[in-house]
């Protein structure tokens, strides 16, 4: 399962992170002004949606149909947006495209549980984002050579199908019997907290390169120096079990790098602090996502697939909704205030709700006092 997940993940990560860069090559394509296809970069949020509304249903068999259904969708939507030659056939690619790979997302979790959830979840999405830094490479490579950069999809149709096949028989889901239903505000909770770390992740990941061009890049250089987030956050990611293994607070510290990057993104006014601050952003924001989704699982009472399903819905609603909120921000102000306006109180928010978890659980209970008033452990 754990082999499944990185595959399925690197192939998501390639995939969902190349739609920006095929929106543009395929606007170049089609003669029209990229601004009338930008809806097709939402197909993703709104699969998410779609998913995780019927996410019960289709998990009702188990993990493994699901998987083998969303690997062979986003199979079919990464090759018929590659090679579709009108806006209609690229559109449904896109359509199907966004709705497998959130069917990926999905189906994560379900496959991913346990004590170790959070440490397994965030290796996978380390796969995910060191993948989404090789997508809009391949695109550009392959456009700069002359051919269709669109066609750099291809490459994940292989794996796609070789993960089809590999999915085992259905083992139907526990039933929801109404035992031990968990208390409706701890899961509100816990479903908030994702919508607050994906939408951190997303206001970067869809405005970094905007960004840039304040700063005074050109349009394919920006495009280019926004990989940096990528970079950062594939870079937390990987080395965020270790540390979660090691019982440390990462999304409190993962907050508070956050706000450090986002800082130097927002008030510095050349290039390469603007760079450095996204590195530093996406390293702070690698473990938000993989934490809050496995507190999730690990609800007491929770069935997996009712846990799957509310984790999907949560990243799809940050996904459609954040960077949405931030464009608007900055239009209103600008996007260097923007930043500072929408990040940091969301940064705040998440972590002060995670340090009151923290103690209402008993973080300091490992602490006893000494005569005197010193504490020792």
């Amino acid at each position: 399962m754990a082999r499944q997940v990185v595959l399925a993940q690197a192939a998501l990560g390639f995939t969902v992170n190349s739609l920006g860069a095929c929106l543009v090559l395929l606007a170049r394509d089609l003669g029209t002004a990229p601004e009338e296809l930008l809806w097709l970069s939402s197909s993703f949020g709104a699969g998410l949606l779609v998913v995780g509304l019927a996410g019960t249903v289709a998990l009702r068999a188990g993990p493994q149909p699901a998987l083998r259904a969303a690997a062979l969708v986003t199979a079919a939507g990464a090759a018929v947006l590659a090679t579709g030659a009108t806006a209609a056939v690229a559109a449904a690619g896109a359509l199907l495209l966004g709705l497998g790979a959130a069917g990926l997302v999905l189906v994560t979790p379900a496959l991913l549980r346990g004590a170790d959830a959070a440490a397994g979840l965030a290796r996978a999405n380390g796969a995910a984002s060191v993948s989404a830094l090789l997508g809009p490479v391949a695109i550009g490579g392959l456009a700069a050579a002359g051919v269709s950069g669109r066609l750099a999809l291809l490459a994940t149709v292989p794996p796609l199908l070789l993960l089809a096949a590999g999915a085992r028989g259905g083992t139907p889901a526990p039933r929801d019997d109404g035992a031990a239903r968990p208390r409706a505000w701890r899961v509100a909770g816990r479903w908030t907290a994702i919508v607050v770390a994906v939408s951190i992740e997303f206001c970067f990941t869809i405005w970094a390169t905007a960004r840039l061009l304040d700063a005074g890049l050109a349009a394919g250089a920006a495009a280019a120096a926004a990989a940096a987030f990528l970079a950062g956050m594939a870079a937390g990611r990987l080395g965020a079990p270790r540390l979660i293994g090691r019982g440390v607070p990462v999304v409190p510290l993962g907050c508070a790098v956050v706000v450090a990057g986002t800082v130097a993104v927002a008030v510095t006014t050349t290039p390469p602090p603007v760079i450095a601050g996204l590195v530093v952003a996406g390293l702070g924001v690698a473990p938000l996502y993989p934490v809050t989704l496995a507190r999730l699982v690990q609800t007491p009472g929770l069935p997996p697939a009712r846990s799957a399903a509310y984790g999907t819905l949560a990243s799809g609603t940050a996904i459609l909704a954040a960077p949405a909120a931030l464009g608007a921000l900055g239009a209103a102000l600008d996007l260097r205030t923007a930043y500072l306006v929408a990040v940091l109180p969301l940064a705040a928010v998440l972590a002060a709700a995670t340090m009151s978890i923290r103690w209402r659980a008993g973080g300091v209970s490992r602490w006893r006092c000494r005569p005197g008033g010193r504490f020792r452990r």
